[in-house]
């Protein structure tokens, strides 16, 4: 019981930090603040969100599910808001494509932190403002959308065949969000889409009408990419997440 109440006051003086850290490192998620404030602002929230991975560590050590959750909401707030910020140092690094995929980080932990507890309720207008930087900031994008039979899939929870337990996708547990982990799967087809179940599945160059092939995003020739020119390996086993 003692360790639920130190948790709880432990909590609520992180909120309280929480709180007034995002309303400083808000003030910076425009495009006329200079990056290096943007980057500085970013360590901050990087700094914060680990000391809620570790408070939220201890919620769950102490069987506090509310606690766990509103902790996972808290570190999905201060990664929407850091992706923000990412997004503009991207924009000014000339990185269009690092740039959209940070947006897209930004709303898909909106919509994580609203899944996880309530005192995320209220940001619906911040996902609207991402909705309109998306729209303002970028060329209208098409997606590839795969089209599949799911032959075997798992609840991320409980590891258990999904379907055979009791936990719901999009739901909250513990500090963790319920998803579907896909683990086999027969792949039929591809076809291009302008609402994804996925934003970061985009087409990313196109040929115009003389034959250039060209980057969807800022217009210029579009380089073909190397695959696994600095080592890197997909693991081909790690399950899709759905």
């Amino acid at each position: 019981m003692n360790g639920k109440i130190t948790i709880s006051e432990e909590i609520d003086a992180f909120e309280n930090e929480w709180r007034v850290l995002l309303n400083e490192c808000q003030n910076f998620c425009f495009a006329t603040r200079a990056k290096e404030f943007q980057a500085q602002a970013r360590e901050k929230l990087k700094e914060l969100e680990a000391k809620a991975q570790t408070l939220k560590k201890k919620a769950v050590s102490y069987e506090v599910e509310d606690s766990a959750n509103k902790l996972l909401s808290f570190q999905e707030i201060i990664n929407a808001i850091s992706n923000e910020l990412s997004m503009w140092i991207a924009l000014k690094d000339d990185d269009a494509g690092l740039a959209w995929d940070c947006l897209v980080n930004a709303q898909m932990a909106v919509k994580t932190a609203m899944q996880a507890h309530s005192v995320a309720s209220h940001l619906d207008n911040y996902s609207s403002h991402l909705s309109i930087l998306e729209h303002h900031l970028f060329p209208k994008q098409m997606f590839a959308s795969p089209g599949m039979i799911i032959k075997e899939a798992r609840c991320s929870i409980c590891k258990q065949e999904y379907g055979e337990c009791d936990h719901l996708v999009g739901k909250p547990y513990m500090g963790e969000i319920c998803v579907r982990e896909i683990v086999h799967v027969d792949l039929k087809e591809f076809s291009l889409v302008e609402k994804p179940a996925n934003k970061h599945a985009r087409v990313t160059s196109f040929t115009d009408e003389e034959g250039v092939h060209r980057d969807f995003l800022t217009w210029r020739p579009a380089i073909k990419a190397t695959p696994n020119t600095k080592g890197n390996k997909k693991d081909s086993k790690k399950p899709l997440i759905m």
